[in-house]
């Protein structure tokens, strides 16, 4: 067996390459990649090799690189001992762009057969943007901030307004990506960069602020702007991970203020419950969104602004270098390639 992958072998260079993939055993599934989403902010600066040294990031990405994390295939073939998967079963999994993976029977999850490729591939990301709304615990009544508007923030967007957010304050400087936060749920669009608008915000908020403000921007100076329009008390999402950790600013809003700053992460999501009230574990997380995108609470496949066949791939990621691009959902398409 075989799978074909993207890689970065060099800062700026992405390639297709051809592995042997390990024979089924056990509770192993093979599968086929439909179609997988770029995480664009992160693959972004993988695929350029731009961030700070040393950092987490210089020593998570050496070349050859393997990126993504977000896949939608089809299960082609299962191991002696599979039980809950057959083949002809669509399933989502957390693997890097390849054509073909084999994985464990309980890495993967299932997709309602209403839910599209396209919806589904968005998974991973929206996995994130939940568990950085339930970290700040229930929105009703409370105005929110959302700084960064790519794939992430959208989703971000969308949960804060599913989770009672009063007003839904969007901030980016690409208007593509503000229309688009409008059409989910956004109240006030805002371009430009975050200080500018302190006072606008801080007057519509009746002089008070934000109660929460999230920032999925990945700039180092976002945190600082956001903590000037959220109120006293109030709490600071760090979603967005920035490339130059070493120059990330807090501001002195958050000590006058007494604000609270969370960080989010993909490794803090609970992967198993560990207790028997334990909620928001990746598998409940990927659940309640599929539940949610089936009640068209939630819409992702409109914000797929670019399809690439997989062969494509550096072409993908050139466009998302590119200074102030407008792309938002980013996929590879494997359907469209002989393999």
């Amino acid at each position: 067996m075989h799978s074909t992958r993207v890689l970065f072998t060099e800062p700026g260079r992405a390639e297709l390459r051809r592995e042997v993939l390990p024979e089924l055993s056990g509770d192993d599934l093979l599968v086929r990649t439909r179609v997988s989403l770029v995480s664009t902010g992160t693959e972004r600066n993988c695929f350029l090799g731009q961030f700070e040294r040393p950092s987490h990031w210089a020593s998570w990405v050496r070349y050859p690189f393997a990126p993504g994390y977000s896949a939608v295939g089809e299960v082609v073939a299962t191991g002696p001992t599979a039980a809950r998967h057959r083949p002809g079963d669509r399933v989502v999994l957390r693997r890097s762009h390849q054509s073909h993976a084999v994985v464990s029977e309980g890495s993967v999850y299932p997709v309602p057969d209403e839910i599209s490729d396209e919806a589904a591939a968005w998974f991973a990301l929206s996995a994130i943007a939940q568990h950085a709304v339930r970290r700040t615990g229930a929105l009703f009544g409370q105005p929110v901030a959302v700084a960064g508007l790519g794939p992430l923030g959208q989703l971000v967007l969308q949960y804060a307004a599913v989770a009672g957010a009063s007003e839904l304050f969007a901030v980016a400087r690409s208007e593509a990506r503000l229309s688009a936060a409008a059409q989910h749920g956004a109240t006030t669009v805002l371009a430009g960069g975050i200080a500018t608008h302190i006072p606008t915000i801080t007057n519509l908020t009746g002089d008070e602020g934000v109660g929460v403000a999230y920032d999925v921007t990945g700039a180092p100076d976002a945190l600082a702007g956001l903590a000037g329009l959220t109120r006293e008390t109030g709490t600071l999402v760090l979603v967005g991970d920035t490339a130059w950790p070493g120059q990330q600013l807090f501001g002195g809003a958050v000590l006058r203020r007494a604000q609270t700053v969370i960080g989010v992460h993909d490794s803090d999501i609970p992967r198993a419950p560990a207790g028997r009230h334990l909620r928001g574990t990746f598998a409940e997380n990927v659940k309640l969104f599929f539940h949610l995108l089936s009640q068209e609470r939630m819409r992702v496949e409109d914000l797929v602004t670019h399809t690439f066949a997989a062969d494509e791939a550096e072409a993908a990621y050139k466009l998302i270098a590119a200074p102030d691009n407008d792309a938002i959902g980013v996929l590879l398409d494997w359907r469209r390639i002989d393999l």
